[in-house]
C-alpha cells in the first residue's frame, strides 16, 4: 500500500514537473520585444487590401505599414510597430480591410511587452554608447573668431568717426554792471548827449542801486520806491531825479544829478 503512495507521488509530481516545463518554454519562446523600440513584422495575406486601425488615444501598440509588395494571389506586409505598456497584445487587432469588409483566414502575431528588455536596453545603450556631442569643422574656433569680429565692428559702429559734441556757445560778454551803466549815464549827462531813452534807463538803474543799497530784496516797486523816498539817505536824491527828469523846465541843475549819479559809479557801490 505503502509502494503504491510513493509510485502515484512520483507519478505526481513528474506531471507537473512536465507541465512546469511546458508552461516556461512556451512563455520563453513567445516573441518578447522592448517598450518603445521600434520592430518589423512580415504579414502574408491573400484577402482585402489591409489598412491600420484609427488611432485611439493610449494605445498600447502604435503600427504602420512601411511597404506592400504585390502578388497574384497575395499581398505581402512589412509591418513596423512599437509597443507601448507591457501585456501581450496581436498586430491582426490593429488591421483592418481598407474597404471595410470582413478579413478571415488573417494570420495571428502575438508578442509581448517586456519593460525588462527595455531597462537591459537603455543599460547597454549607456554602456556601448559614448555620451557626448562631437561638432567638426573647427566650430568652436570659428565661433570665437566670428564673436571677435562682430565685438570688433560694433566698437567701430559706436566710436569710429563719431561726431564730436558741439562745443558750448559762446555766451558773449558778460552784461554791464550797474557801475558801469552809471557811468556811462554820467559820461552822457556832462557831454550833453543823453536823450529821453537813456533817460528812462538811468532813472531805473538807479532806483535799482537804491533798492540795492537799502536791502529792499524782492520788494514790489510800490513798496520799494516808498522806502527809497521816506529814506533819508536817499529822499533828498530820489525829489531831484525825479523833477529834473519829469518836468521839462526843471531848476534842478545838471551838476545835482552828476554828483547824485557819481557815488554809484564805483563797482563797490553796486
Amino acid at each position: 500500500m505503502k509502494r503504491k503512495h510513493v509510485i502515484l507521488l512520483a507519478a505526481v509530481l513528474v506531471i507537473a514537473g512536465i507541465i512546469a516545463f511546458v508552461v516556461t518554454r512556451t512563455r520563453e519562446d513567445g516573441l518578447r520585444v522592448p517598450l518603445g523600440v521600434e520592430q518589423a513584422a512580415i504579414v502574408t495575406y491573400s484577402g482585402p487590401l489591409l489598412a491600420v486601425a484609427p488611432y485611439k488615444w493610449g494605445v498600447a501598440v502604435n503600427l504602420r505599414i512601411a511597404e506592400v509588395t504585390e502578388r497574384p494571389d497575395r499581398r505581402i506586409y512589412d509591418l513596423r510597430y512599437i509597443v507601448n505598456r507591457a501585456g501581450t497584445f496581436d498586430l491582426k487587432d490593429y488591421l483592418v480591410a481598407d474597404d471595410g469588409s470582413a478579413m478571415t483566414g488573417l494570420p495571428s502575431f502575438k508578442f509581448e511587452g517586456d519593460p525588462k528588455l527595455s531597462k537591459s536596453l537603455d543599460t547597454r545603450i549607456q554602456e556601448t554608447e559614448e555620451i557626448r556631442v562631437d561638432v567638426g569643422g573647427r566650430y568652436y574656433e570659428w565661433m570665437a573668431l566670428f564673436t571677435l569680429l562682430w565685438i570688433g565692428w560694433l566698437l567701430l559702429l559706436i566710436f569710429w568717426k563719431r561726431p564730436k559734441p558741439p562745443a558750448e556757445q559762446d555766451a558773449g560778454p558778460p552784461p554791464p554792471t550797474l557801475a558801469e551803466m552809471m557811468r556811462s549815464f554820467l559820461a552822457q549827462l556832462e557831454a550833453g548827449t543823453l536823450n529821453a531813452d537813456a533817460k528812462a534807463k538811468m532813472e531805473m538803474v538807479m532806483l535799482q542801486c537804491w533798492r540795492n543799497e537799502l536791502a529792499l530784496g524782492n520788494e514790489p516797486m510800490d513798496s520799494a520806491l516808498a522806502h527809497i523816498a521816506s529814506n533819508g539817505k536817499t529822499s533828498e536824491a530820489l525829489k531831484k531825479l525825479q523833477h529834473w527828469l519829469h518836468h521839462p523846465s526843471s531848476s534842478v541843475p545838471s551838476a545835482d544829478i552828476a554828483a547824485v549819479i557819481k557815488p554809484y559809479t564805483l563797482e563797490a557801490a553796486s
